[in-house]
């Protein structure tokens, strides 16, 4: 498979194992009875965390992981930039997906991550 290709594939996959992660500790989270319940603000910033944390350690795993195996220059070159892209490409999917779940579920614990 062509290495680049692999990038997109590593950081999609990864993005979306983030947006499940972050689901599950949503809907792990308790709601709060009470007229200023705290749990909408813990399930927003558990999502905000991961959507940090994903594409750090999408690039992490990329450079440190499977760049290093890569012994040609230019595709290490090509490697890298595809990284770099599928990263970007990565965060935006977390936020999309992230926002489109949370106005699908407006009324359940997702629907607090925007």
């Amino acid at each position: 498979m062509n290495q680049s290709i692999s990038a997109y594939i590593m950081a999609i996959v990864i993005a979306l194992v983030f947006l499940l992660i972050a689901a599950v500790i949503s809907n792990l989270i308790k709601f709060e009875g009470g007229s200023y319940p705290k749990d909408p603000g813990k399930r927003k910033m558990w999502f905000w965390i991961f959507a940090v944390i994903c594409p750090i350690v999408i690039f992490l795993i990329g450079f440190l992981v499977v760049r290093p195996g890569i012994k040609v220059p230019s595709v290490r070159e090509n490697y890298t930039t595809a990284l770099s892209i599928g990263t970007g490409v990565a965060f935006v999917l977390y936020i999309v997906l992230g926002f489109l779940l949370s106005k699908v579920f407006k009324n359940g614990k997702l629907g607090n991550w925007f």
